[in-house]
């Protein structure tokens, strides 16, 4: 009874996110279109838009269901093993993509519009630029898919560990479809399929997941090294 009470409020949860997300997703055209007439307010908006798109829906749903961040795999134990996954899964990564451009792309959030914006603010304003860029693009988008990888073990009874659990390879394939959505063509598919896998896998081998963040850190939206 307990277990189809688990599985049915995860369900709930998962629709929920999906909800919520896709509700944003659909808004990103009017965002845009004030994001261009207001260009001094566009590093604020959309890195709070970006915010609430894959953070408010689950850290809700967290409060409500009393659930902490250590029980999806924040914690300190097995910390150094998560990181060096992480680490590695990030240079797997950016070797393939360097491979792939003929170039050599390792600079984190190089080339992230925001990222640019933010930096290009002066100092103080782009200290906050930056770190609303690294909560909304690094810490809040990787831990969206952790969020969404645990619910989908939950909702399908499994345990959630291994290289191909259900929710790693269910939530890589939703990442690659998105940015697949957004105009990034088959190379944004199977960029956001990598990385989407990466930052789930690391909690599935190493039940933590700040890998999975370090991971989406070191990844997004890479520039070329220069």
């Amino acid at each position: 009874m307990n277990l189809s009470k688990s599985r049915c409020a995860a369900t709930i949860d998962l629709i929920v996110v999906l909800v919520v997300f896709l509700g944003g997703f659909l808004a990103i055209s009017g965002l845009s279109a004030i994001v261009k007439y207001r260009q001094g307010l566009s590093v604020l908006l959309i890195a709070t838009f970006q915010f609430f798109l894959e953070g408010a829906a689950p850290l809700v749903l967290m409060a409500l269901r009393h659930e902490s961040f250590s029980s999806y795999g924040l914690t300190t134990r097995r910390l150094g093993a998560s990181l060096w996954v992480g680490l590695v899964l990030a240079v797997l990564y950016d070797l393939a993509f360097s491979c792939t451009h003929r170039a050599f792309f390792w600079i984190p959030f190089g080339g992230h519009g925001v990222m640019r914006r933010a930096l290009s603010v002066g100092f103080p304003s782009s200290v906050l630029g930056v770190a609303l860029v690294l909560l909304s693009w690094g810490f809040m988008e990787s831990f969206f898919g952790v969020y969404f990888a645990r619910k989908v073990h939950l909702v399908l009874g499994h345990p959630g560990y291994g290289w191909f659990a259900p929710g790693v390879l269910a939530f890589a394939l939703f990442n690659g479809v998105i940015h697949a959505m957004i105009g990034q063509g088959l190379e944004g598919f199977l960029t956001s399929f990598a990385s989407g896998y990466a930052i789930t896998v690391v909690p599935a081998i190493t039940k933590n997941a700040w890998g999975g963040i370090f991971v989406q850190t070191l990844t997004n939206a890479i520039g070329k090294l220069r």
